[in-house]
């Protein structure tokens, strides 16, 4: 969803209670900070309450912005609406009002405002699904939050599961449990011979990427839409002497995937680690993008080719059958595998197929 507008409320605490009964003061305060950090100044307007309180009212040209104050409880309420997706001013100027009001504390609260509500909270990522759970993860630093052209990208650094990178807030890498994601996506390929020519689709992270590397596979490529996650976790997830982008037999290919699948390469494995909804970024329902995504992918693989596959969550049961019915299609040797990846907080699905062979002995 395009957001129209950042609505910020802040709450802060233990402020200076002189402050918070001087009406014509605080509309100097605010003033000036809206003039300090970018913002456009239509109008302002105080009123005093009895026995106490206070309410601010500026207009700005991008909407308003709203203070009310309990200087019997020294503490004060804020409201600013801006018609932004770039709220990193508005934060600047939250921390200009806490310092002049003297608060000791703060809590914030970003809700995006358009077609839907979209909370975001300062100390936790969100994480939803569709099938009715949500999962909060705490941010003990919030390292990067910023769109690229295709998705909202956030890594943050979590108390028990490392660094973590989110892609429009749907998990994508854990520290902690990459090693096992990645060996289940992985472990197919080993049972087979002569895989030599491997494709990753997604999976930008480098997570799938690096574990690759510790075969003797001839020739990997990674082909990922988003040219900022591939950078991102460059700088944020691997040491500079270890970069899995970087070796002499790996090619990085920014493009869409299904474009990416219409050259009809012949490869001995294919790795599809896509994000949770590929089909937002094309004009698709999601059964039609899989049913053609995983013939192309199909046309692709060598004789016997291998197709590695990250699905759904284990209670996600309506993609999960989905899936198995257009594999079911297009491949043989169908098997689908349950492991808990504990920064998920609940057991996730893979599936291994192989390309299904004609009776006459031809591919298609």
């Amino acid at each position: 969803m395009i957001t129209q507008g950042v609505q910020i409320l802040a709450e802060m605490q233990n402020c200076s209670p002189v402050l918070l009964s001087n009406c014509k003061k605080l509309e100097i305060i605010l003033g000036r900070g809206i003039k300090e950090y970018g913002l456009n100044l239509i109008d302002i307007h105080g009123h005093t309450f009895e026995p106490y309180g206070v309410t601010i009212i500026a207009i700005i040209s991008e909407s308003h912005i709203a203070i009310h104050t309990y200087p019997e409880t020294q503490h004060v309420s804020i409201d600013v609406f801006h018609c932004s997706t770039k709220p990193h001013q508005l934060y600047k100027l939250l921390d200009f009002l806490k310092l002049q009001l003297e608060a000791k504390e703060i809590k914030l609260l970003e809700v995006c405002r358009g077609n839907e509500l979209e909370a975001k909270d300062n100390d936790y990522i969100i994480s939803k699904a569709n099938y009715g759970i949500e999962i909060h993860y705490h941010i003990k630093n919030n390292i990067i939050s910023k769109r690229s052209r295709y998705q909202k990208i956030d890594i943050i650094e979590n108390d028990i599961f490392g660094k973590m990178l989110f892609l429009d807030g749907d998990l994508q890498l854990s520290e902690s449990d990459l090693l096992l994601y990645s060996q289940t996506l992985v472990e197919c390929l080993k049972r087979k011979e002569s895989v030599n020519r491997v494709a990753i689709l997604g999976g930008g992270d480098g997570g799938v990427l690096n574990e690759l590397l510790r075969y003797n596979f001839k020739q990997i490529t990674l082909v990922d839409i988003d040219e900022e996650v591939v950078s991102l976790s460059k700088k944020y997830f691997y040491k500079a002497n270890e970069h899995p982008f970087e070796r002499p037999n790996v090619k990085i290919q920014i493009e869409d995937a299904n474009r990416f699948l219409e050259n009809n390469f012949e490869y001995d494995a294919i790795i599809c680690d896509l994000t949770m909804f590929p089909e937002e970024l094309t004009n698709k329902n999601r059964q039609e993008f899989y049913d053609k995504i995983l013939l192309k992918i199909k046309k692709c693989l060598n004789r016997n080719g291998i197709l590695s596959m990250q699905c759904c969550s284990a209670h996600d049961l309506k993609t999960k059958e989905m899936l198995l019915k257009i594999i079911k299609k297009y491949f043989s040797g169908v098997e689908f595998k349950s492991v808990f990846i504990p920064s998920y907080c609940e057991p996730w699905i893979f599936c291994f197929a192989i390309k299904i062979k004609i009776n006459n002995g031809s591919n298609k």
